[in-house]
């Protein structure tokens, strides 16, 4: 038997989770009335199967690496011994199931995009292709599986895709881009150890100050788009949403951007 701790570092839920509660006000802003139905537990825990999924592929791909980093050794189960490869794959297939069967359940087209979002997740981390060591392919892969596709499939489940994808764009893309880059920067040591050649061991003399704020404008814009176009009886709550999680988000990365460019 397993405690909690183990199950919670396998599917590594503390990674992700406070991201996917994300995905509530964003149904309010595609589709308010459908904010309390059904369709909105099958998206949410959809997402939930098939980012776990993603995080848990790439602990099994990155185990041999892992062992030879105590820390990373601690957190990966895998690389600890805790759990087979075999046990390992079969829960992949097991969550990766569950999940595309729930989108199964909505419609086709959010399927199709389930399956993609599966696929860029396998890619990403398959170490005959390994997207994450590409420098360029890390980042698009990284925004696709962790920003893109939750997003389209979650907004497919409640209206056509349509222009309005493209403020919802503007925002989820910087944000995702930023958090990879950061992360890279942050693994760069043991990135470099382990022959990782992603965009940061590529272009380690980047500007990302001068990102930062191009990102934050492309947020700003996005959020102000959404909050013209949405029906007036909602632009309030719109407004609110906005800068409730637009503004400690902004700062967030603003924080992790400054104590990055002091260390370095």
């Amino acid at each position: 038997m397993h405690d909690t701790g183990f199950y919670l570092r396998f599917t590594r839920l503390g990674d992700y989770i406070h991201v996917l509660f994300f995905i509530f006000p964003l149904i309010f802003l595609i589709s308010p009335a459908d904010l309390f139905s059904y369709k909105t537990v099958v998206v949410f825990l959809a997402n939930l199967c098939l980012t776990a999924f993603g995080y848990m592929f790439n602990d099994l791909e990155d185990a041999e690496d892992d062992y030879h980093d105590v820390e990373k050794r601690k957190r990966n189960p895998i690389a600890s011994g805790e759990v087979t490869r075999k046990q390992s794959y079969l829960f992949n297939l097991f969550i990766l199931s569950a999940g595309l069967l729930l989108l199964l359940s909505i419609n086709s087209v959010v399927f199709l995009l389930g399956v993609l979002h599966g696929f860029v997740g396998f890619i990403y981390s398959w170490k005959n292709l390994r997207l994450k060591s590409k420098p360029i392919l890390d980042l698009a892969s990284h925004v696709l599986f962790l920003g893109a596709f939750q997003f389209l499939t979650t907004y497919a489940a409640f209206r056509p895709i349509d222009l309005l994808v493209i403020p919802f764009l503007m925002i989820i893309i910087p944000i995702s881009l930023m958090n990879e880059i950061i992360h890279e920067m942050i693994d760069f040591d043991i990135d470099k150890k382990t022959k990782i050649n992603n965009t940061v061991q590529r272009f380690e003399g980047f500007n990302i100050t001068k990102l930062l704020i191009i990102m934050v404008a492309t947020i700003v814009i996005g959020c102000s788009i959404i909050v013209f176009t949405i029906p007036p009886e909602h632009k309030i709550i719109g407004l609110s949403l906005a800068l409730i999680l637009g503004v400690p988000m902004i700062y967030s990365m603003n924080a992790r951007v400054s104590r990055l460019t002091q260390t370095r």
